[in-house]
Order: structure tokens, then C-alpha cells, then sequence
């Protein structure tokens, strides 16, 4: 049959089995102390054995309790309608020793401790320009360290090496991204990841990872849950920062001592070229002013020298100036002469020729009283060559006429 119910009445019901149970009160609980936390007066503890914990309540009381101790609280087991919540309300405690886990987790810790795997860790380089980050690329973590150093150092370039930071194969991935980051050139490898409970954390407790991180050459941080969590890696890492953000502080120290140093060191060259400056500009004065003097000196003498050789350059082309101007003289003479002559025998030459012109100009003949024909403006030379009917031009010392052919004779016999 369906019941139909809401939920206060649920949640009523529930209390009341819990409340009427008999063998959910008066209990003793023993279990191993994962968390301890206060709020006001209460203490709040998670009792775990294996892979199940439960919630544990003391009310107003602080209970001195130790992560790790093992534990036997008496109390009763308590359902909390309004939160739906089950935990353990106890009334009294009984330490009885380490729990398991706690055993287990500092037997590999001494191990680790004999194999110096927590000394002689390589320390981060004095300037820190280049990070690789193992962790979730999708956490909080990532976020608040590339927040911290872009704040202060935007120049550091971070890489973020993507793996899981809890759960199953966590540790594995991890301990491969350490392993794999050795043949890369990067000045730290940050291990990052935020806070959470001790199981969260497990991983960071694995020995290969721990293992892997103590062996890098390359130096780790280990930036890890919160400033009260250690882990394994903490100790393997050559600097364990507290948070992540915390991780991103001491990469800003670092990152920051460059910039500081580069300043210091282009202030101390400004300040040595301008002590050098100084002592150039003086060695240069007391070497000009010697070498004024003596250019001076040199050029006194020069000058005196240059003096005498132009004097006697100066009388030298006189004389040869002389010299040149009268054999100037006798040869301007002599092409006078051979040019008068030749003008003369050009002159003849140009009379011959006009004679000869003056005799062949038909203009001459024509003056006398001869005409010359055109026929289509061309000169007619032959009787032979013109035609009863067609138009000439007769052309005259002082003009021309246009007639027309009536007949022709040529030697005697008229045609036409």
C-alpha cells in the first residue's frame, strides 16, 4: 500500500524510532578520531574505522582529544528531525591509544624519516620565473595561487599539470606528474590542493607519491589542505606552504627578489657609468689640453713652414708663368699667320665658286628674257613632253602666267 506522507512527518517518525530503540542507547562507540573541531562549548568529533565514520557530539564540553587517538565514547545514537542528520551525542570519552590509521601513517612516516627522504630537500632558486602546477585544473586551489602571484608577479608563468587530487588513482597520477616534470625545465613544482577532511587528504599521504616528491631534483612545494594539515608530502617537499595561497606568497617572494635585484643592479651600473663617465670626462680634459698645446705649438710651425713654401711656389710659377706666356705669344703669332693664310685660300676657293653659281642661275637666264615651263609643278625640259590642250605655267623674273598648249612642233614638224 502507498502511504502518502510530507516531510515533518518523516522526519517525526524517524525520531521516534530512533528515540524508542533500546539498542541505540547507552552505547559504546569505539572508533579512531579523523577530525576534531569547537564550536562554542561543544565538541565535534568524526569517529572512523576502515572506510565509515559517523558523526560524534559532546555538548557543552571541550573535549582534549588528538586526529589519530583512538577512542570509546559512551553515549546514544540521535536522529535531528530538523536537519535530517544521525551522529552520535556522547557523554563520556576514554582514550585507549594511536588508531590504526595513525599507526599505520607513522610507521611509513619513520620509514621515510630512515631513508632521509625529509633532508637535504632541493631548496627553491633564489628567482622564481616559471611554475608547474599539479593539481585539479577545475579547484579553488588553482584559482587563489594564480590570484596571489598575477596580483603582484603577472610576469611568473604558471602551467597547470591537470590530475585528480582525491580518490581512487589519485596519488598514482600525481606521483606520474611529479616523475614526468623532471625532464622539463621549470624553476618549482607547486603540489596544490585546498582544504578538506583527512580522508580528502589520503592521497598526499600515499608513499609513492611522497616517494616521487622526495626524490625530485626539480624543488616542490607542497601547498596542501590547511595551515594545521601535514601530510607526508609536507615533509618530503624541500618547502611546505600552508595553503595554496600561501604557496602563491612565497612564489611572489622569489619572483619579487629578481625584480628587486634587477633594480638594485641597473641602479649600481647607472651609478659605476657615471662614475666612470666622471672619470673619462676628466682624463679626456687633461688629455685635450695637452694636446691643444701641442697642436698649437705644431700648428705654429706648420704655419711658418707652409709660409716659406708658398713663397717659394709663389716665385716658381711666376717664373714659369713668364716662361709659358711667351710661348703663348709666338704661338698665338704663328696660328694668326696660318689662319690669315688659309682665309686667304678660302676666300679665292669662295669667289671661284660664285663665279660658277652666278653662271648656272637660272634666274639670270631668265632676266634676259627666258621663262621657265611647269607642267602639274613640275619643270618641263622637252617639247616632247606636253600635249595640244593642256594647261602650263610660264614662270617670269617678276612673276608667272597660266596658258594652254595649242600645238606642238618638235623639229619642225608641228603637231596638234
Amino acid at each position: 500500500m502507498n502511504r502518502v506522507m510530507t516531510v515533518t512527518q518523516l522526519a517525526s517518525y524517524l525520531k521516534g524510532v530512533f528515540d524508542d530503540e533500546e539498542l541505540l542507547h547507552d552505547v559504546t562507540l569505539s572508533g579512531e578520531v579523523a577530525e576534531v573541531s569547537y564550536s562554542d562549548r561543544h565538541t565535534f568529533l568524526t569517529l572512523a574505522e576502515g572506510d565509515f565514520s559517523v558523526r560524534c557530539v559532546h555538548f557543552s564540553a571541550r573535549d582534549k582529544l588528538e586526529k589519530g587517538e583512538k577512542v570509546a565514547l559512551k553515549g546514544s545514537v540521535r536522529f535531528y528531525d530538523k536537519r535530517g542528520a544521525v551522529s552520535f551525542s556522547y557523554v563520556e570519552f576514554y582514550v585507549s591509544g594511536a588508531g590504526a590509521k595513525s599507526e599505520k601513517l607513522a610507521a611509513l612516516k619513520e620509514k621515510l624519516r630512515g631513508l632521509g627522504y625529509f633532508e637535504n630537500r632541493p631548496q627553491l632558486p633564489e628567482y622564481v620565473v616559471d611554475v608547474a602546477v599539479i593539481t585539479s585544473p577545475d579547484g579553488a586551489a588553482i584559482r587563489d595561487l594564480v590570484h596571489v602571484v598575477s596580483q603582484k608577479n603577472a610576469f611568473v608563468r604558471i602551467r597547470v599539470f591537470p590530475v585528480k587530487v582525491q580518490g581512487d588513482g589519485a596519488a598514482a597520477q600525481m606521483a606520474r606528474a611529479v616523475d614526468s616534470l623532471q625532464n622539463c625545465r621549470t624553476d618549482a613544482i607547486v603540489l596544490c590542493r585546498g582544504g578538506g577532511s583527512d580522508e580528502d587528504l589520503d592521497s598526499f599521504n600515499d608513499e609513492a607519491l611522497a616517494t616521487s616528491v622526495a626524490k625530485s631534483r626539480i624543488p616542490v612545494i607542497s601547498a596542501v589542505g590547511h595551515e594545521v594539515d601535514f601530510t607526508l608530502c609536507d615533509f618530503c617537499a624541500g618547502t611546505r606552504a600552508g595553503t595554496p595561497s600561501i604557496a602563491g606568497e612565497i612564489i611572489n617572494a622569489h619572483a619579487s627578489a629578481l625584480v628587486g635585484d634587477l633594480g638594485a643592479l641597473s641602479a649600481a651600473c647607472r651609478r659605476a657609468v657615471e662614475r666612470r663617465l666622471v672619470e673619462r670626462r676628466r682624463a679626456l680634459e687633461i688629455v685635450c689640453g695637452g694636446f691643444s698645446h701641442a697642436v698649437d705649438a705644431a700648428v705654429a710651425n706648420r704655419i711658418h713652414g707652409i709660409d716659406g713654401d708658398v713663397r717659394r711656389g709663389y716665385y716658381a710659377v711666376c717664373r714659369k708663368t713668364e716662361r709659358r706666356a711667351a710661348e703663348l705669344d709666338a704661338l698665338v703669332k704663328r696660328l694668326a699667320t696660318a689662319a690669315e693664310s688659309k682665309a686667304r685660300l678660302r676666300r679665292a676657293e669662295c669667289e671661284k665658286l660664285q663665279s660658277l653659281l652666278r653662271a648656272l642661275d637660272p634666274h639670270r637666264i631668265i632676266k634676259v628674257g627666258y621663262a621657265a615651263v611647269l607642267k602639274e609643278g613640275a619643270r618641263v625640259a622637252e617639247a616632247s613632253a606636253l600635249r595640244a590642250g593642256e594647261r602650263i605655267k610660264l614662270v617670269f623674273a617678276d612673276g608667272a602666267a597660266t596658258a594652254i598648249v595649242e600645238s606642238i612642233n618638235s623639229n619642225g614638224v608641228e603637231n596638234g
